[in-house]
């Protein structure tokens, strides 16, 4: 089986599978019990899993990226959804409120459905980058490696955001008490602050849309919350109690790595200096970016 036919079939099993777990994440907001502020939340991001599975058939780059900044964020939301959550949270250590959120249950089975969804997404995107790479290897193949460690480094975004501002009043009271137990003023803002750099991060990076200024957004936010969270005070291993700062700064070294070189040629901002330079209308292209 060629290339070409490899990437059509997982084309359409990609589209499948996605359309299995909207129907199955719809199922749940309209028969279970949920927030309205996760069923919005759920319901929009739904939406453009469903757009980024039918945009991917075309074979463009940013649907694959799109895609799996869609999947990470929706297998997310249901993995960590607790439909019946502890109605006392007194006496309970920081670290205790941060695995109320961090981990589920969930709804079973659907962060697995999320990991199959991904590992197609995956594919995908080593199948294309290998047909790229057919004609002119060496440049091909790193700018491909260079796209994939920029869309990995925004999806690591996801698990934050998609607890501190899309998870519902459940996730965000619990990371309001935990930002208030480090001492931070206004918790509440602060939460949504982090939240939503860490949606703009995401989107950004992934997409490669402002990548600079974007990767030095969240370059600057990783070393400040290894800084507010106490991190440089334990000491440099991660693996110290509590954390060291080992983690986050070099997360925020790797991010800043892109406030240096940007998108690289598969973004979002290549596409409108193209266009750009040849005066055209820079979102009309955009709509087909990639679709080599």
């Amino acid at each position: 089986m060629s290339i070409d036919n490899s990437v059509r079939w997982v084309r359409r099993v990609t589209l499948a599978v996605a359309l299995i777990m909207i129907a199955w994440g719809s199922s749940v907001v309209l028969g279970r019990p949920v927030t309205a502020w996760f069923a919005a939340s759920a319901t929009i991001w739904m939406a453009l899993l469903l757009i980024a599975a039918l945009w991917q058939l075309r074979g463009s780059f940013l649907a694959i990226a799109a895609l799996a900044l869609a999947t990470a964020v929706v297998s997310r939301l249901f993995s960590i959804l607790r439909l019946h959550p502890p109605a006392n949270l007194a006496g309970l250590r920081p670290d205790d409120l941060d695995l109320l959120v961090a981990t589920g249950p969930g709804v079973p089975g659907f962060e697995l459905l999320g990991w199959v969804l991904g590992a197609l997404v995956l594919a995908q995107f080593i199948l294309r980058a290998a047909a790229a790479a057919a004609e002119s290897r060496d440049s091909s193949l790193n700018v491909a490696a260079l796209t994939f460690i920029r869309i990995y480094v925004g999806l690591m975004f996801v698990p934050h955001f998609g607890s501190h501002v899309l998870g519902g009043p459940f996730q965000f009271k619990i990371y309001t008490l935990y930002f208030a137990s480090l001492g931070l003023p206004m918790p509440a803002m602060q939460v949504l602050l982090a939240g939503s750099v860490e949606l703009i991060s995401a989107i950004g990076l992934v997409l490669g849309l402002f990548t600079r200024p974007v990767a030095l957004l969240a370059s600057v936010y990783l070393l400040l919350s290894m800084l507010w969270g106490g991190h440089f005070h334990i000491g440099y291993v991660w693996a110290l109690p509590d954390g060291g700062y080992e983690f986050g700064v070099f997360w925020a070294v790797m991010i800043a790595v892109f406030a240096v070189v940007g998108g690289g040629p598969l973004s979002v901002d290549s596409s409108i200096r193209q266009s750009a330079s040849q005066g055209r209308s820079p979102w009309l292209r955009a709509a087909g970016l990639l679709s080599v």
